[in-house]
């Protein structure tokens, strides 16, 4: 009875470690639905942004180090991860914070990112994904890491100055975007 008992637990526990990831992508997907309604209480949104954005080194961090890598975690994570960009780059504008145009470069580049890739998807009988390039997880960690620092300078957590940082987070979004296009173009071509 205790070998049995002690077989489920681990079951569980295996089962438990294997759906994590992806439930910690799914709570990073509300949270970004729910952060622009935060922008009226902007501590509470700084603390809501950071802890959402941390769930997205450990879902990753997670299917990893135990081998739960899926295929709706290869999806989930992505899509979570351009959800939680475009909602807290709504919220930075809804708080006057940084410029619309910069809203729609934002938005506009992971749209297009996600149009190209289910585009190849369909098209190509391969079902090769379009992973992500190192362009874009350092555009990714510049965006995350400038709304984080004026979301903290409007709850007043700290008074840190970026002068150039729509700039540079302008300059890398175009850039990473620029790039998967250049990807996906040559995948159409020849193949």
């Amino acid at each position: 009875m205790a070998t049995i008992v002690y077989s489920r637990a681990l079951n569980l526990r295996e089962m438990s470690l294997s759906v994590l990831p992806n439930l910690l992508s799914l709570s990073r997907l509300i949270g970004a639905g729910v952060l622009p309604f935060l922008s009226h209480i902007p501590r509470v949104a700084f603390f809501f942004f950071f802890l959402v954005s941390v769930s997205d080194f450990f879902d990753g961090w997670i299917a990893r180090k135990f081998g739960n890598t899926s295929i709706v975690g290869k999806c989930l994570d992505p899509i979570a991860d351009k959800c939680l960009v475009g909602s807290v780059y709504i919220l930075l504008f809804l708080t006057n914070i940084v410029p619309f145009w910069l809203v729609i470069l934002v938005i506009t580049r992971d749209i297009g990112i996600v149009c190209g890739a289910i585009y190849l998807w369909f098209r190509h009988e391969t079902r090769s994904f379009v992973g992500p390039i190192l362009l874009s997880k350092v555009n990714t960690f510049v965006q995350l890491g400038y709304a984080g620092f004026m979301l903290g300078n409007a709850a007043e957590v700290w008074h840190i100055a970026l002068p150039h940082g729509i700039c540079v987070v302008a300059v890398l979004t175009a850039a990473s975007w620029l790039s998967y296009l250049e990807i996906f173009w040559q995948r159409q071509k020849y193949t």
